[in-house]
């Protein structure tokens, strides 16, 4: 499989990569109203208090979670296809980007999370913001299909193992976004050619060695 690729990011796009990146920034890289900042703030002191007792997210990226969490999570809104409905969003954690996802979009968005800790969080956010989002309690292995129009994941499994893990769930028009480091394109040369896959690869807004791989069945 050969990954297209799009131009690496400017000068001006990495130089707002900052801890100190604030919401404002946040709410112009991404394009979202106040009301949708406004959510992403809830969510965030909720993450900031939740992470005192459970171990939610890497206690270090709490400083920097605009960018880290909220700004990676939500920059995968722009792939989605035309009217995107469902979003199976696995290994979910602490919610990126699922939560964020449903925040951004009118989409139904079922997270898939074994950890029951963390399962509590994202239905405590969910009550919350009143979101349209279901949270399901349980490994991806038994899951029953759900066949979404997209599946999204970050941090979740190399790809190969992923794609084994998701095929279940995919019809021909389903569209993987997945949240990627450095290695994506080694990962791309390893994986299986079944099932036939297009990828193209897209620069992180959040990471200036992370990628957004889209992946679609090459018909």
């Amino acid at each position: 499989m050969t990954a297209k690729k799009t131009p690496k990011m400017t000068s001006e796009m990495t130089s707002e990569m900052t801890p100190e990146m604030t919401p404002e920034t946040v709410q112009d890289m991404l394009n979202v109203s106040r009301e949708t900042i406004d959510k992403f703030a809830i969510y965030l002191a909720l993450l900031e208090k939740w992470q005192k007792s459970v171990n939610l997210v890497a206690r270090a990226t709490l400083d920097i979670a605009w960018q880290r969490h909220i700004l990676d999570s939500g920059q995968l809104a722009r792939y989605l296809p035309a009217g995107c409905k469902t979003i199976l969003d696995v290994g979910s954690g602490a919610g990126f980007p699922g939560l964020v996802l449903s925040i951004m979009q009118d989409a139904t968005v079922h997270m898939v999370e074994s950890d029951h800790k963390k399962t509590v969080f994202l239905q405590t956010v969910i009550r919350k913001l009143d979101l349209s989002a279901v949270v399901h309690n349980e490994r991806i292995e038994s899951l029953p299909a759900m066949v979404p129009d997209v599946i999204t994941a970050r941090a979740f499994a190399p790809l190969g193992k992923a794609i084994t893990l998701l095929a279940p769930h995919m019809r021909p028009d389903t569209v993987l976004l997945l949240l990627k480091g450095r290695n994506v394109e080694e990962e791309l040369t390893e994986m299986p050619d079944y099932p036939i896959m297009a990828a193209v690869t897209y620069p992180s807004l959040s990471d200036p060695e992370g990628m957004v791989l889209q992946l679609t069945q090459d018909h």
